[in-house]
């Protein structure tokens, strides 16, 4: 009995040390998260997301914006409109929703 409960302890340690974690943050500038940048740990059917908006025909400075985060049933792909440019990333792999990498791996 013992054994089995040392078994099922150690999967479970297992499973904990696998688990993914992705970027969070409502909205970063400048590569930088405007409030405290944190990481959440997928749950089961989620993803890591990053979700940039382009407003190309914006007069505005700011005409990019980018949020990441964990998201369930993700769905990578492009919106396009006659006032913005939507592109949402998915993966999962560790931190792979960090805008500061050159290149988003999707899934």
């Amino acid at each position: 009995m013992d054994k089995l409960l040392l078994f099922g302890l150690s999967l479970l340690c297992l499973s904990r040390a696998a688990a993914i974690q992705c970027k969070q943050c409502l909205f970063y500038k400048d590569g930088k998260c405007e409030e405290a940048e944190q990481t959440c740990t997928l749950k089961e059917d989620e993803s890591c997301m990053i979700q940039t908006i382009f407003f190309p025909f914006s007069t505005e400075r700011e005409y990019e914006q980018i949020q990441a985060g964990c998201e369930p049933n993700c769905k990578s792909g492009e919106d396009i409109s006659e006032r913005q440019v939507v592109i949402t990333s998915c993966c999962k792999m560790d931190f792979c929703n960090d805008p500061s990498h050159s290149r988003i791996v999707s899934e």
